[in-house]
């Protein structure tokens, strides 16, 4: 039971599981369906729960008189916990949302300016605005000056068969081999999903209780996206 096994060591665990033949030659016709369905449940069990140790942050400069900022590409943009600014040689979460009271305040749309950033926005897929436009850039050395976003990591690809799981290798194999064993009506397949569910329960209890960390806990995790053109 570990995290970072490769794609090619879960394929040879899901065939086990599941009551495969481990010939390769036998194994290969199925190696793409195993491979897919690995994929899909990462995936379904990496949205389903706020894993602590997939939590990451990514600290970026502001810069004179720059409204739009590329959003950190490791960061799963609807995963984005909060956003905080450093000014004074302390971190400061940033309001979420803006909106005609903060324009009529500083109009970032006349280019107005000002210090220190409070609030921050969504723009695209790729960027977001904040509030008001800073009039300074920061500092590299002590990092005033700086966004800092907090959220969960883009979970990595499980193409390649050197590709590692971001997740535990048994969580995944257990939940696959029940779905294998559902599809072809076999009567070990309530308990395989028993086995997994019981595994799944420990694992969350287990990084719970080392880490008390909640995320999506920030009114930021929950804002809606918006769409907009994208400004360089």
């Amino acid at each position: 039971m570990a995290r970072g096994t490769t794609l090619n060591s879960l394929i040879e665990q899901l065939r086990a599981e599941a009551g495969y033949s481990l010939s390769v030659s036998l194994g290969a016709a199925n190696r793409d369906v195993l491979k897919n369905l690995l994929q899909r449940t990462q995936r379904r069990l990496w949205e389903d729960f706020s894993w602590p140790f997939l939590r990451v942050k990514s600290d970026i400069a502001a810069s004179s008189a720059l409204r739009y900022y590329n959003l950190p590409s490791n960061i799963d943009i609807d995963r984005i916990e909060r956003v905080e600014f450093k000014d004074g040689g302390y971190w400061t979460p940033l309001e979420y949302g803006i909106g005609p009271h903060q324009l009529a305040e500083h109009d970032s749309d006349e280019s107005e300016k000002g210090w220190p950033v409070r609030n921050w926005e969504i723009y695209s897929d790729t960027q977001f605005e904040v509030w008001p436009v800073p009039n300074t850039n920061g500092t590299p050395s002590d990092l005033d000056g700086y966004f800092r976003i907090i959220g969960t990591k883009n979970l990595s690809a499980l193409v390649d068969g050197s590709d590692t799981a971001d997740l535990d290798d048994h969580l995944l194999v257990l939940f696959a081999a029940a779905e294998i064993l559902a599809r072809n009506k076999s009567g070990d397949a309530d308990v395989k999903f028993q086995q997994a569910q019981a595994h799944y329960a420990r694992i969350k209890a287990r990084v719970s209780k080392s880490n008390t960390f909640v995320m999506g806990a920030s009114p930021a995790a929950r804002q809606p996206r918006l769409k907009g053109a994208i400004i360089t």
